[in-house]
């Protein structure tokens, strides 16, 4: 269970151990891997993934963080909320009580799904279209 002044927080893309932007959560508490009840898509964006819900959904695989309440408007910018990502809640499987993540809001029509609900950070993703 949070603190007040933390929240949970699942990522599934750069903000992983892996990724590019890690440094915004290198400070936080790393609660281990985690992954979605199967109501969600993962998508390939390009650069980075995208979460949307989906009536066809699959589990999505990522890591849990406790982060500081603080955290949140850097991690919104860099996230592009709200017009590129949203922060909401999300279903965690074997985790009770709240967690977040970072919704993509932008259309997902003709966009391609990640293999297995997973995202793996490569180098060769690394330019920056968010």
């Amino acid at each position: 269970m949070s603190s007040a002044g933390t929240f949970r927080l699942f990522v599934y893309g750069t903000l992983k151990r892996d990724g590019r932007r890690h440094p915004f959560l290198a400070q936080q508490h790393c609660l281990g891997a985690a992954r979605t009840r199967p109501l969600y898509a993962l998508l390939d964006l390009g650069a980075y993934p995208g979460l949307v819900t989906c009536p066809e959904g699959e589990a999505v695989e990522g890591e849990l963080y406790e982060v500081d309440r603080e955290l949140v408007s850097s991690l919104d910018e860099v996230e592009g909320a709200p017009e590129l990502f949203r922060l909401a809640p999300v279903e965690v499987e074997d985790v009770a009580g709240p967690v977040q993540a970072y919704f993509y809001q932008r259309d997902v029509f003709g966009r391609a799904r990640c293999p297995s609900g997973r995202w793996d950070n490569v180098p060769g993703r690394a330019r920056d279209d968010a």
